[in-house]
Order: structure tokens, then sequence, then C-alpha cells
């Protein structure tokens, strides 16, 4: 963390970097959102002062502001301190001087880390503390990507608020060519409508903050990993994998798909034994038993077609007869196996 006191010189003591890690600590208290989430990890099991959270206000896509109690306002310890937590652009926007502002920038810059690790700062009472992050790819990401690129034939794109280098990064790990960086909530709106208007056809959105809400409401399937998720994005998903698993996605859209074809495959068989059973009874070629007994026949193939939704998912219908016929012919290989078996005749000597 680096510290810059707009009153003073620069400071990075101890007390500083602790009081500030406390007051955003405080202040992303059950959040869901992932730097939230890793400035309270960050936090455990460290020897911060205590800090209060008197009031609280989240603005999406910026940060949040909170009034707290238990930092030093001035010289009075009693007093009430306001603060802000978000990204660096929210934060400099808060200061009218253009000199504050851009000693922030100046700041950022001259990160000791690198300025693309920079992704959050904190404000209290003229104290600005930079907070560095570091993205790492969820585990599985990268078989996710590759299984809906090749298998699924899915275009792959990422939107993120994250900065540029920071997003290039992330995307050059998890192998994803086309990034959009940079966005706010209603950037990732925009966006989401307009490839709908591209591409023409269906579109799914994955995410889980608040700030991914306002698209997921808009895609034409939003999935939403609902263990660490917001309650906005809960609300308004259409599919919630409850655990906190990547790999879950490609399960679901493949399922999808499987369900399509088992419902086409099913009505497909109902209108062919219809055909076939009412045309011949109603030119006289087969009696009425006959013509009730293929009716319901095929009422019975449809139901055990049905049953093979339980199989695992394929990901086109070409696949899913393929996996039909290997059933089949498991089945009857298994039955002629056991049928000769029971007709093996021992020799036995006289």
């Amino acid at each position: 963390d680096v510290t810059n006191d707009f009153s003073d010189q620069a400071c990075c003591t101890p007390n500083c970097e602790s009081e500030a890690l406390a007051v955003a600590a405080a202040m992303e208290k059950g959040t869901t959102h992932p730097i939230g989430r890793a400035v309270l990890d960050h936090s455990v099991g460290k020897d911060l002062p205590l800090v209060a959270v008197e009031s609280f206000e989240c603005l999406p896509g910026r940060g949040v502001v909170a009034t707290l109690s238990g930092v030093k306002a001035g010289n009075n310890e009693d007093e009430l301190s306001k603060a802000s937590i978000g990204s660096v652009e929210y934060i400099s926007s808060l200061y009218r001087s253009s000199g504050e502002s851009e000693q922030i920038k100046e700041a950022v810059k001259a990160s000791a880390f690198g300025p693309e690790f920079v992704q959050a700062a904190l404000t209290v009472d003229k104290k600005v503390t930079l907070f560095h992050f570091e993205d790492e790819p969820r585990s599985g990401v990268c078989e996710v990507i590759s299984t809906l690129r090749d298998k699924a034939k899915l275009r792959i794109m990422m939107l993120t608020g994250d900065h540029e280098s920071s997003a290039l990064r992330v995307a050059k790990a998890v192998c994803i060519d086309e990034v959009h960086c940079c966005l706010k909530p209603e950037d990732k709106l925009n966006k989401v409508k307009a490839v709908s208007r591209e591409g023409g056809g269906g579109l799914i959105m994955v995410g889980d903050g608040i700030n991914d809400a306002p698209a997921l409401a808009a895609a034409t399937v939003g999935i939403v990993l609902a263990q660490r998720a917001s309650a906005t994005a809960v609300a308004v998903a259409d599919v919630l994998l409850l655990q906190d698993n990547i790999c879950g996605v490609p399960f679901c859209i493949a399922k999808a798909r499987q369900t399509t074809s088992l419902v086409k495959q099913s009505v497909a068989l109902a209108l062919s034994c219809i055909v076939f059973a009412a045309l011949p009874s109603v030119l006289g070629f087969l009696p009425l038993w006959l013509t009730v007994l293929l009716h319901e026949g095929g009422t019975l193939l449809v139901c055990l077609n049905s049953i093979r939704a339980l199989n695992s998912p394929t990901w086109s219908w070409v696949d899913d007869i393929r996996q039909l016929i290997n059933s089949l012919r498991k089945y009857i290989s298994s039955k002629l196996q056991s049928t000769s078996s029971n007709y093996v005749v021992d020799a036995v000597p006289l």
C-alpha cells in the first residue's frame, strides 16, 4: 500500500497502512465484489484498529462511501470520519483541485509494484491509500473457455471494469481474444444489447457482481455463480450455479442442447407412429387393435427416449444419436455374451 497525505509529505508508516486496511475492511465487510473479498482476506489475522461503520452507500461501478467512527479525524478521535473507496478514477474525481487529482495519478504511475496493479484507492480525511491487486483466474477457466469455443462453437468475450493492462493480462492467461475493459455497469449493458443485435441470436452472460446485474438481466440467459454473488445478480439470473465452480457453465449449455434435441426426437417419434398407424388403418390395411397398439407403442417410445436426459449431456443431436447407438450396441453385446455363456457345456470324461 502507498499512502499520500496532501497536507504533509507522503507517508508509509505502519500505522497508516494498518489504519487504511482497517477502514477498507470495515467498509467492504459483507461484500461480494472480488476486490472487497481480497481486502477482507488480507485483513484476517492482522492487529488492526477497531473501526465501526455508521452509515454506508454503495455506488455501482464507482465505489463505496461510508461514515466511520474509531478513526482519528483531525485532532479529535471522537468525530466521525467520511471515507470513500473505489476505482482510482472515482477517488480522483472527489477532489475539486486538479492538482490533488494529478497527485493521485502521479502516485499511481510511480507505484513500486507497477501502475497496472493499482486497482482501488481509499480516501479518509484527505489521506489517500492505493491498493494493489493481481487478478488470478479461477481454476479450470482455460478448459472451460476451450470447451465453449471448440465444442459449443460459441463466440467468447470478456466484459470487465478493470484497466486495460490488467484485463489483457487475465484474458491472455485464459485464452480470450476479445476483451472490452474499463466498462461501467451501463457500458456492459449497452455492449450486451449491441452484441445481441449484431448476432441476431441468443446471448449468454456469466457473472456474479452487482456491476454485472444489468447485463445479466438483458442477456438471453444470465448464469450466476450464486455462492459469492451479489443479491442483485442472483435476483436477475436465469440460471444459478450453487457451487462456486465455473465448470458448471459448459455443463448447463450442453444439457440445454441435449434437452432440446430430445424434445425434437420425441416429437418426431410421436408423429411418425401416428402417421404410420393412422393412414394404413384408415385405408383398411390394419385392424383397429393393431392401430391402437402402434399408437400406444409410440407413446412408450417417447417416454423411454425422454429417460435419456439422465445421461451425460452432448453438444449436438449428432452426438446424441451416436451416444444412443453406442448404448444400444453395448446393451445388445452384453445380452449376447450372457446368452452364449448359458449354453457352455463342460466336457466330463466317462
